[in-house]
């Protein structure tokens, strides 16, 4: 059994695995994360975009996802130094679980891109704000502006109040952009792009924009564990 995490900014993903198969997933704060909440004496494999931890859990044991790890990707066409664990994780996943060349897209706080070529060659991304980002930079750097809620729908008539204009404004405009980006990589890439969706707000995405297939709910979290197998299996 192994130990995984997914260290974000704001939130942490913890799970266990074993025989292949990722259970117990469990969501915390990441300012609540410290050694004590975890298991004794079990192997852990984490990603994370939070520097202070990758001291916090360094250590025999410990195996932490970076461009610099074994994998069947090749980083060589990108500038990997500064390329996320998660997105790397993500990278992994898509290439074990889907045909290529394929596009996977993470919709969190930000919405982020990876794209492979048919020859497991990492082409390159995008990085785009999420809706979350968007409506809470909007109330945050104006005077008035509130904070709106999230809506599933998709408007599509002028908004007859500030916060429904505001929801148009926000979910209409990062429609637009995916679909614009989806049609960027779809024009850099040779064959039928396979094209999947994972985050936590993909459920809107997928039921808007055609085409995006849902990888799950542990995508990232299955990356991290094909990278921990991979990385064992090469000692």
């Amino acid at each position: 059994m192994v130990i995984l995490l997914n260290i974000g900014n704001t939130h942490t993903t913890i799970a266990e695995a074993e025989n292949g198969e990722i259970n117990s997933v469990r969501k915390i704060l990441t300012a609540d994360l410290n050694g004590e909440i975890l298991p004794q004496n079990m192997p852990v494999a984490m990603a994370t975009v939070v520097p202070g931890f990758r001291e916090c859990f360094a250590g025999a044991g410990v195996f932490r996802l970076e461009p610099g790890c074994v994998c069947n990707i090749n980083l060589g066409k990108v500038d990997s130094s500064t390329l996320g664990a998660d997105r790397l994780a993500n990278l992994i996943a898509l290439e074990d679980k889907f045909p290529l060349p394929a596009l996977c897209i993470d919709f969190g706080t930000a919405v982020t891109f990876e794209m492979l070529d048919k020859d497991a060659n990492y082409i390159g991304g995008a990085i785009a704000p999420g809706r979350d980002l968007l409506r809470r930079s909007m109330h945050d750097y104006t005077a008035q502006l509130p904070l709106v809620p999230l809506e599933n729908s998709a408007p599509d008539v002028p908004g007859t109040t500030t916060g429904k204009q505001m929801q148009l404004g926000i979910n209409a405009g990062v429609l637009g952009a995916v679909k614009k980006l989806i049609n960027v990589m779809r024009r850099n890439t040779d064959g039928d792009l396979k094209i999947v969706g994972t985050g936590g707000d993909a459920e809107f995405f997928i039921r808007n924009i055609p085409g995006i297939e849902y990888a799950g709910d542990n995508f990232t979290l299955y990356g991290i564990l094909k990278a921990w197998e991979t990385h064992n299996k090469c000692k």
